[in-house]
């Protein structure tokens, strides 16, 4: 509401006197009674002018103020592989989005370097899979991640597949030379995706090398693009070297662009054992145990510092967006059992980077 100033029928401020930052714009009309008309109608001008200017500059106040405070909630998760996604982060999906916030599902690798899978998906032996073999792992797996997006309520276009090697994203890391890798499985040296293009090709035209930099590079650019303000990616302390690596990266990448939003990590390979209670427990929360003598998960606090309670409803969509990424495991019957697991009441959170932020 913009203040304006009440006049007399003479022209002049009524009595009651405007001040604005302290400062009298009119003074007392009962004190003005001699004066001539040309000062009557000078003061009235300045009277009307004062309060349009101070109108226009609390107006541009707000409005840069409401400009330079609200921004769009934007969440981005980052999974190494195709799957990690949903088993650590569906609840935070599904409610991100009722919300109306903008979500992205960042896949860092495509999950081509699992041969036990390779050889159930095509039907071969474990020792005679091929390079084709993981391609076809590799399509499968991206294709399940968008399905299992859609579930959520996502769509196609909220799912971004860098196409880094499953299964190097540490030696990519640690490279002290920046060195190119190429991956044993597929034989590629370059990034890739089947279902569609993978972000360095379809931002630049080309694939992107298998190295260190580039890893930075592509993640960089995704964050000042999409800007979020809450990202998600694997802890730190996860059991799976590519989980760790995506961490570093992710990490490095959010310092790099000055990123000041709120930074979660999910776990997924928890040592020395995880999750607890074992099994699809929609009703009970997540568990920290003894194992062998030793608490688990290693070296995380419990309780998490974040908690997100979970509905029925919420937790049958996660169980049905997991079992999306049913692929069959040769000599590992009890892999889909461990990824239903990870359904419980809530889904829990850890923020590493709290103290730097």
């Amino acid at each position: 509401m913009s203040p304006t100033a009440a006049t007399d029928s003479n022209g002049y401020c009524s009595r009651r006197q405007i001040r604005f930052a302290g400062v009298g714009l009119c003074r007392d009309s009962a004190k003005n009674h001699g004066d001539n008309d040309n000062m009557s109608q000078n003061r009235l001008q300045l009277c009307r002018k004062s309060t349009l200017l101070f109108a226009i500059i609390i107006a541009f106040s707000s409005a840069f103020a409401q400009s330079s405070t609200t921004r769009p909630e934007s969440v981005v998760v980052f999974a190494p592989h195709p799957d990690d996604e949903v088993i650590g982060c569906a609840g935070i999906i599904q409610q991100a989005l009722a919300r109306g916030a903008r979500v992205k599902v960042v896949a860092i690798t495509s999950g081509d370097g699992f041969p036990a899978a390779a050889a159930g998906v095509t039907h071969k032996p474990v020792d005679q899979v091929d390079p084709d073999d993981f391609f076809a792992l590799s399509r499968l797996r991206q294709t399940e991640s968008r399905n299992a997006l859609e579930i959520l309520g996502g769509k196609a276009e909220d799912l971004i597949f860098l196409g880094y090697p499953d299964g190097d994203l540490g030696n990519l890391y640690e490279s002290p030379d920046d060195k190119m890798v190429r991956q044993q499985f597929t034989r590629q040296n370059e990034t890739y995706a089947l279902i569609q293009k993978d972000y360095h090709t379809s931002m630049h035209g080309k694939p992107a090398p298998y190295n260190r930099s580039s890893v930075l590079v592509d993640l960089a650019e995704v964050l000042k693009m999409l800007q979020p303000t809450e990202i998600y990616v694997t802890d730190e302390t996860d059991g799976h070297i590519d989980h760790r690596a995506a961490f570093w990266f992710v990490r490095d990448a959010a310092k790099q662009v000055g990123f000041q939003g709120a930074f979660h990590t999910y776990l997924v390979h928890g040592l020395p054992a995880w999750p607890f209670p074992p099994g699809v427990t929609p009703n009970q929360p997540f568990e920290s145990r003894k194992v062998n003598g030793e608490v688990a998960p290693r070296d995380l606090p419990w309780p998490p510092p974040k908690r997100v309670p979970l509905t029925l409803v919420q937790a049958q969509r996660k169980l049905k967006s997991i079992q999306a990424h049913n692929i069959p495991v040769v000599g590992m019957p009890e892999h889909q059992g461990e990824m239903e697991s990870f359904v419980k009441s809530e889904e829990v959170f850890w923020t590493p980077l709290a103290h730097n932020q």
